[in-house]
């Protein structure tokens, strides 16, 4: 463990001062904090009502006057918004210009290098970027206008995914799907006339997402216990209690209630926060969103359209429920460290696994999962200290965890998907998925940690089937 990685370490356990839980207390925070970062948030405005739409007018003067604008929106949320927005933009002086993605599979874009490349485009000379979207549009343009140094603000069109306040952007680069740091949007508007009028099925994705925040929450605290990453638990609040509040109104949300869907929003933009709170988006993406990820990678080479994103997290997330579960009821006497060691792959061993799991996106893959891969010495070290620390791990990674049985009922509740079959999935993209899905970042969560123990293949079977997620697949 390197010096750094030491220092960070010792974060854990620390009694840090609270971030405030509001979001209207988050607005422009900024804090130094004892565990080396200024937990800060550049968003400076949000506005959650009927008719927010009409903010955009005022949020738009804090940038200035008579800027050049370009509105990026796809096919469907410029009729839904885009249109009205461009208009709202030009009445107050402003001259817009449009970026209209285009339909990829599907019939809907995708954050791919191509379509980022052509919102750059149509950023250059732009004061201000403005999507007007959900997730890809959103991901497109907060990384086109970083790149560009510009600040764009987003006017929401689904409560579906909790990266609207984010400072990273999920984009599939060089056939890998990453996710990249880049800025804050300066305002969001999320007008609830629109965002009541998008299908349910975003709605219920929103749920999906919402409700991983416990098991990543756990990877966070995981990968800081084991490999000394960076963990603070400041932000942990914010994450935490927007799913705990939106968990409790999962059955409204499922029935459209409007006070629920205004929850729902606000707990995304809180988990969006709580990622750039911390620096990084492991409070709010572990395990789960790696198997996401990897069913998205897989989707062009099946001919198949990737999935709604909170969807796939949701059912991924009772899948890394029911490990976790799994992990904690094995006696630490029975972890065998020189079976494991003797078991555990050289470096070809490595290369022939990954080259065939992954084809044509292996280099990429393996410089991810390099970074994580220990060499034999630190493999029995850090099992000598899993072994050792055994209560000590379960009493501070386990408590945020919710059961895999109580994410499946949340869920269902929300009208969510809880199955492979209802997110158009087969068993078999789930049995491949829990394999490989570690593999494709340097990130480590509790996939890494069954893998470590010599049991994630071996408790595949049981793990999936006691999940439910392959019930009607």
């Amino acid at each position: 463990m390197s010096e750094k990685e030491t220092d960070q370490s010792r974060n854990i356990g620390v009694r840090l001062a609270e971030i405030p839980a509001r979001l209207d207390q988050l607005l422009g925070y900024s804090s130094p904090c004892s565990c080396g970062v200024n937990h800060s948030v550049e968003l400076r405005r949000v506005t959650i009502r009927p008719g927010a739409i009409d903010d955009l007018v005022e949020f738009t003067k804090d940038v200035g006057q008579r800027l050049s604008i370009c509105v990026a929106a796809d096919r469907v949320t410029w009729q839904v918004a885009g249109e009205r927005v461009s208009k709202l933009l030009g009445s107050d002086g402003h001259a817009t210009g449009t970026c209209i993605l285009p339909d990829g599979a599907g019939g809907r874009p995708h954050a791919d290098e191509k379509t980022l490349a052509m919102v750059e485009s149509a950023l250059v000379g732009a004061d201000l970027g403005l999507a007007v979207g959900s997730g890809t549009v959103n991901d497109l343009v907060k990384l086109a206008s970083f790149r560009l140094g510009i600040p764009y603000q987003v006017v929401a069109t689904a409560p579906s995914m909790n990266g609207y306040t984010s400072a990273i952007a999920a984009v599939m680069l060089r056939g890998v799907k990453r996710t990249v740091d880049c800025h804050q949007p300066m305002a969001v508007i999320a007008d609830l006339d629109i965002l009541r009028a998008a299908p349910s099925e975003l709605a219920a994705a929103g749920l999906g997402d919402l409700e991983s925040k416990p098991t990543a929450t756990a990877d966070f605290r995981l990968a800081g216990k084991l490999r000394g990453a960076y963990y603070c638990p400041a932000p942990e609040r914010v994450v935490l209690g927007a799913e705990a509040r939106v968990a409790e109104a999962a059955a409204d949300i499922g029935r459209g209630d409007p006070q629920s869907l205004a929850l729902l929003t606000e707990a995304l933009l809180l988990s969006g926060i709580s990622m750039k709170l911390a620096g990084t988006s492991s409070p709010a993406s572990g395990g789960e969103h790696l198997i996401s990820h990897f069913w998205d990678m897989c989707a062009g080479d099946e001919s198949r359209v990737e999935g709604l994103h909170g969807a796939q997290v949701g059912v991924a997330t009772i899948v890394c429920a029911t490990l976790y579960e799994a992990l904690q009821k094995i006696d630490p006497d029975r972890i065998d460290v020189e079976r494991i060691m003797a078991s555990w792959p050289t470096g070809a061993e490595i290369s022939d696994k990954l080259g065939r799991r992954h084809g044509k996106r292996t280099d990429e893959v393996r410089a991810e999962y390099l970074k994580k891969h220990l060499e034999p010495d630190e493999l029995q070290n850090e099992l000598l200290q899993i072994r050792s620390g055994w209560s000590d791990l379960w009493s501070f990674v386990g408590e945020p965890l919710r059961r895999a049985e109580s994410v499946r009922e949340i869920l269902a509740a929300g009208r969510a998907p809880t199955t492979v079959a209802q997110i158009g999935l087969s068993v078999d993209h789930l049995r491949r998925a829990y394999l490989a899905a570690r593999e494709i970042r340097g990130r480590f969560t509790v996939l890494d940690l069954a893998a470590e123990l010599g049991v994630l293949e071996h408790l595949r079977e049981e793990i999936l089937e006691s999940s439910g997620c392959l019930s009607g697949a």
